[in-house]
């Protein structure tokens, strides 16, 4: 039910068929957003010189559009969350709305400067494919940063999400394993190599085995380890 705060008159509100605006604040900051940033650059599956060589030209901090619906599935309440607005940005179609954050969006919210992306997708469109029944749905103004990257003269794109700090790409440099095989698999060799010959020849060869864990050990760190970065901050243009 609503009251209107004028003359006080009470009116019914059926929320399975209304539309609630909201907005989700952000919880992560410009600069730990860039930080986390740099800490992705820096992860396992990245290239090896991504860290130092990454380039952010275009950090945005905005509010992107999204449906939530909250309907009854087989007895559970579920909700799902739908972008409002035709984007290629990874991760808006995996986005999940955390539950309790959200405040009222109306012409008074302050956006903290961010900018507010506007939907261009109708509800009606989600509603065919969505089971069960319904609950409630609201428009919810999603916090993201959306992060344009140089590394090597080609640009990236990466999103943050703006209240759990998750990075979503949908392509980035990627470290190649060939050199890692490569060296692991003449460390083989050499310790194969050295267990035929000090059995077959002499004793003296099984001293291989010993050179190719260490040989392999310190070729293998220096093909895995990362370039150590220009600076402490993430570059920006």
């Amino acid at each position: 039910m609503a009251t209107c705060p004028f003359c006080g008159t009470v009116t019914y509100i059926d929320r399975s068929s209304a539309l609630f605006f909201y907005l989700l604040p952000f919880s992560i900051e410009e600069s730990a957003a860039k930080g986390i940033f740099k800490r992705w650059t820096a992860g396992p599956a990245q290239a090896k010189d991504l860290e130092s060589t990454a380039k952010i030209t275009k950090l945005t901090k905005e509010f992107f559009p999204v449906f939530r619906f909250r309907r009854t599935v087989n007895g559970k309440e579920t909700v799902f969350a739908k972008p409002a607005k035709g984007t290629l940005l990874p991760g808006m179609q995996d986005l999940t709305i955390p539950p309790g954050n959200t405040v009222v969006y109306d012409a008074k919210t302050s956006t903290g400067g961010a900018e507010v992306i506007q939907p261009d997708i109708t509800l009606d469109s989600y509603l065919p494919e969505l089971t069960g029944t319904s609950i409630d749905q609201a428009l919810v103004y999603f916090p993201i940063y959306e992060i344009s990257y140089d590394y090597k003269g080609s640009s990236y794109q990466a999103v943050i999400d703006g209240s759990s700090g998750a990075v979503y790409t949908t392509s980035s440099p990627t470290r190649s394993s060939g050199a890692y095989v490569a060296v692991m698999g003449l460390a083989f060799v050499l310790g194969l190599l050295g267990g035929v010959l000090g059995i077959m020849v002499n004793p003296i060869f099984f001293v291989l085995i010993i050179a190719g864990f260490f040989a392999g050990k310190l070729l293998a760190s220096k093909v895995v380890g990362r370039e150590k970065p220009a600076d402490a901050g993430v570059k920006v243009k």
